[in-house]
């Protein structure tokens, strides 16, 4: 099953554009809005606008994780298995175990 996104990507034969359709919000205040690519020097640039941003988010991930780390006290390992818990929909890892670890069970003597 492939994840729905905001966005699609549509050729029109007509006017030999890519059309972009962009969603927002949530239903039933949810608003698309439409943009038309005419050129190859065009969509060159929002390709690099794009790529762009994800490289600054990346850039800002990865100085927030460093300062969780050096201010906080996070645990870098924890921290990172954290991070993907969230990233994962069928994940029920509570975020607790950024600080603490995972909870290991006591262990019976006998």
């Amino acid at each position: 099953m492939t994840a729905a996104l905001p966005f699609r990507v549509e050729f029109d034969h007509t006017s030999r554009e890519l059309l972009v359709w962009k969603t927002y919000g949530i239903p039933p205040r949810q608003t698309t809005r439409r943009k038309a690519i005419g050129s190859l020097e065009e969509l060159a640039v929002e390709i690099a606008i794009h790529r762009h941003e994800a490289l600054l988010r990346h850039s800002l991930a990865q100085m927030l994780a460093s300062a969780a780390v050096k201010h906080l006290g996070a645990d870098p390992g924890c921290l990172e298995a954290a991070v993907k818990s969230l990233s994962d929909p069928s994940s029920t890892v509570p975020v607790s175990q950024i600080r603490r670890g995972p909870v290991v069970a006591p262990q019976q003597t006998g």
